[in-house]
């Protein structure tokens, strides 16, 4: 599987524009079912952290939380496509947005990592780099969704519960998997 991620999100900005399916999500609804999960994973430490969007496209859970007055200390935006980045520093002047590739790009340190969509469209050896990466670069911990199951498809990235259990206590993390609101979706939060 090898996605180019630079022109599968410019070519949804461009057919779709600032939407959800701008970032290649299904539906605003979707998006939002997803966000909710990552929230209530996180409960209070939201609101009194320093948080890292790996993966932020146009600041979209940033908004999510803003709109339910739920913003954490600080949050930061990383995004490997240029407009992405680009469209969300108009959206929101007096908050970070960064270019960076989460695989290769030196990162900031924060309590909390999330990421929302990121790993969709990963290789399974690129996925597990990602979550090494960000977990290097968390006080705390991290918080993530990905596609779940067995599925071998050309375009997404499944990964087993097995898989995430394995690997979180190969790392000696606490773990905790949320799923059963979204078909073949979970969400997991590892905590240091």
């Amino acid at each position: 599987m090898s996605i180019n991620n630079e022109k599968f999100y410019r070519e949804a900005y461009e057919k779709y524009g600032l939407s959800a399916q701008g970032v290649n999500w299904n539906s605003k609804e979707s998006q939002e079912v997803r966000f909710e999960a990552i929230t209530d994973i996180l409960g209070k430490d939201l609101a009194k952290s320093e948080i890292v969007d790996a993966g932020c496209g146009f600041g979209e859970l940033y908004a999510y939380w803003a709109d339910r007055g739920i913003c954490p200390k600080r949050y930061v935006g990383l995004d490997c496509v240029e407009n992405s980045i680009d469209v969300a520093k108009k959206r929101f002047s007096d908050l970070s947005f960064t270019c960076r590739d989460i695989l290769s790009d030196e990162l900031p340190l924060a309590d909390w990592y999330v990421a929302s969509g990121s790993l969709n469209i990963l290789s399974s050896f690129d996925t597990w780099l990602f979550l090494e990466k960000i977990l290097e670069n968390s006080k705390k911990g991290i918080v993530f969704n990905i596609l779940q199951g067995y599925v071998k498809s050309k375009n997404f990235n499944y990964q087993s519960k097995d898989d995430i259990k394995d690997f979180a206590k190969q790392k000696g993390l606490e773990y905790f998997i949320v799923d059963g609101y979204l078909k073949n979706d979970m969400t997991v939060k590892m905590v240091k």
